[in-house]
């Protein structure tokens, strides 16, 4: 079977969780047989040399990647163009032409022009919609805590609604936490499409953690270092527990525009590039603790997935999605952008380690559903 992959962003341009669910469905396509290509963007004038053979990817030239960059009057105007490119329509119209794929499955489309689902429907090709965040009811994206009405707002009530008609009703739309699904609904999305929650798939191929010890434990945050992933909170919080035992540790791994200011600010605590797939694994599996302070209402965080098949306690924020993914106990869930509850449950999880392995084995019991060859059975059973 011939399927294509749509995303805004792909390698080496990747830069959050939904273009690792991307690339995860695409590997696991093609190690199961299958043949997969790829329609995203890139940065204009940027000189690109391919590496990954087993694929051909498509990349428009888009101002997507570098958009946070612009003046805030251009990305307006932007976003107008980005919702009516009919350029792009016929570019990736033709594309599909070309490859007479078998089915689509559409991600993120900012940036690659939402008149691809138009496109994809005019030509009669199976499509499948992955939902990962909120940019189809506004065009941030995201949703911070406190902020809750700005979805509701005159403005954003006519950009939803007029989303709601050019994204129309794909054939199935996959929504990874109920959450998002229920939200969407909320604003008259996909009403005629099939729609099913499935949790985003990841290789579950890790080690469980080793001991620990009270005098060294080690938090880790693996994520974009920005303000609304909560990491100057961590940082915080982190302080008040550094105070009382002296030798935990906090690393921090991951890129961002924020990171040399949470550098400066978090005296005490690793710093580390976002270190790649492999070597990830490895920073969760010599660690104690995920802790994932988001402010804003998170999806299904590919972070949080990885560490529970590492066999890690998970503390969270309980925004959005993160709940269900810690539900039947395999988490621990605090209060939202509250520095001195997360302070309180960092010293608990240090002061209760021998409480935590049911945590850890109910953690563990939710990552075997996310494994990418389940995923794939429920994917391949809807295009067929």
């Amino acid at each position: 079977m011939k399927i294509c992959l749509i995303n805004n962003l792909y390698q080496p341009f990747n830069r959050g969780g939904a273009e690792r669910v991307v690339e995860t469905i695409a590997n696991g396509l093609i190690k199961a047989g299958h043949e997969v290509f790829i329609i995203c963007t890139k940065p204009r004038f940027s000189k690109l040399r391919i590496t990954n053979y087993k694929l051909r990817i498509y990349y428009l030239n888009s101002l997507y990647y570098n958009l946070n960059k612009l003046p805030k009057f251009f990305r307006l105007v932007w976003h107008l163009w980005d919702m009516f490119d009919i350029v792009g329509y016929f570019k990736i119209k033709k594309i599909l032409q070309r490859e007479n794929c078998d089915a689509v499955i559409a991600n993120n489309l900012m940036g690659v022009g939402f008149l691809a689902v138009p496109a994809v429907k005019r030509l009669k090709i199976k499509l499948i919609q992955i939902v990962h965040d909120i940019q189809l009811i506004h065009p941030s994206g995201l949703l911070r805590f406190g902020e809750e009405n700005k979805i509701n707002t005159l403005l954003a009530r006519n950009y939803a609604g007029l989303m709601s008609r050019i994204v129309d009703s794909p054939d199935i739309v996959i929504f990874p936490s109920r959450w998002l699904m229920d939200i969407h609904l909320d604003k008259i999305f996909f009403i005629k499409s099939k729609r099913i929650v499935l949790p985003n798939p990841i290789e579950t191929s890790r080690k469980a953690i080793g001991g620990n010890s009270a005098a060294g434990f080690k938090f880790i945050f693996i994520g974009q270092i920005e303000e609304h992933k909560g990491v100057f909170l961590l940082i915080e919080a982190f302080k008040t527990i550094k105070r009382k035992y002296p030798e935990a540790e906090l690393t921090i791994a991951g890129n961002g525009s924020k990171r040399t200011e949470a550098e400066a600010l978090g005296a005490g605590v690793k710093f580390l590039d976002w270190p790649g797939e492999a070597a990830a694994d490895k920073l969760l599996s010599s660690s104690h603790c995920l802790v994932y302070p988001s402010l804003v209402y998170e999806n299904c965080p590919n972070a949080i997935q990885r560490a529970l098949a590492a066999g890690l306690p998970v503390l969270a924020s309980e925004l959005g999605g993160i709940p269900e993914l810690l539900s039947k106990n395999a988490g621990i869930l605090f209060k939202p952008a509250d520095v001195e509850k997360l302070a309180e449950k960092m010293e608990w999880i240090i002061n209760n380690q021998e409480n935590l392995n049911e945590i850890i084995t109910a953690g563990k019991e939710k990552a075997a559903l996310f494994r990418i060859d389940n995923y794939l059975k429920e994917i391949l059973k809807l295009i067929a």
